[in-house]
């Protein structure tokens, strides 16, 4: 998987928004907002990268179990995917 490049992470008044630009601006009308959690995935998915690294990143960054980092991951990615950021 990858990052669509046609969203880019933007810092609004202390909050971060993903903001699509070019052919994502034609077909999503507005920006997503992400909360800490969500904003360390964005930033930890740069490049290709698989699931699993994902969640081993949230377990070093939060030390949950890997139930809980499976959890979250999952809700993240599948949020992405429908918004068009994740392809």
């Amino acid at each position: 998987m990858k990052r669509n490049e046609n969203f880019v992470l933007k810092e609004l008044m202390g909050s971060f928004v993903l903001v699509p630009v070019g052919e994502a601006a034609m077909n999503l009308n507005g920006v997503i907002t992400l909360n800490e959690t969500a904003k360390f995935l964005w930033d930890a998915a740069e490049g290709e990268f698989e699931v699993n690294d994902l969640i081993d990143a949230v377990i070093a960054e939060y030390e949950v179990d890997i139930q809980t980092a499976t959890e979250g991951v999952e809700i993240f990615l599948k949020r992405m995917k429908e918004e068009g950021c994740i392809e």
